[in-house]
């Protein structure tokens, strides 16, 4: 087990900000991105590990729209809508008709209307995005064994 994953476990066990503070040094000291995301994909439901380990990924490779929208999404099930936000238009400069993208928005809209245009776009791009079929059959615009795109 490696340092970061003995501490990371220490701040889910133990808790405070000691240990939180100790992972976060830790986290400055890793400059290999890969290395960064096994830590950030093996406790990505844990919000105390994973936001600050997506922030420091984010650190050494601003431009990853991939890790932008983990990121996000993290915040977004945390409840935090407001940083989901923040996260969600960072993503989108980068690339707004990226498939993550486009899924991630679609979590955030409150919308039905608008969640259905959005995974509607999505299955223009990818006609089998499982996702996508599964939420617009959830909102009534995709009847289920349909194989077309809506």
């Amino acid at each position: 087990m490696s340092q970061l994953e003995h501490l990371a476990k220490r701040v889910l066990e133990t808790g405070g900000s000691e240990v939180e503070r100790a992972l976060r040094e830790e986290l400055r000291r890793v400059s290999e991105p890969e290395e960064l995301r096994k830590l950030a994909e093996g406790f990505y439901a844990e919000p105390e590990v994973s936001v600050p380990t997506f922030e420091r990924l984010l650190e050494l490779i601003p431009e990853d729209l991939v890790v932008r929208v983990e990121l996000g999404f993290v915040y977004f099930l945390m409840g935090e809508d407001g940083e989901a936000n923040r996260q969600l238009e960072k993503a989108r400069a980068l690339d707004p008709e990226h498939v993550q993208v486009l899924t991630f928005e679609a979590a955030l809209a409150r919308d039905p209307a608008e969640k259905i245009r959005l995974y509607r776009r999505i299955l223009q791009k990818d006609p089998q995005h499982e996702i996508a079929r599964s939420k617009l059959h959830e909102l009534g615009a995709l009847p289920s064994g349909n194989g077309t795109t809506p």
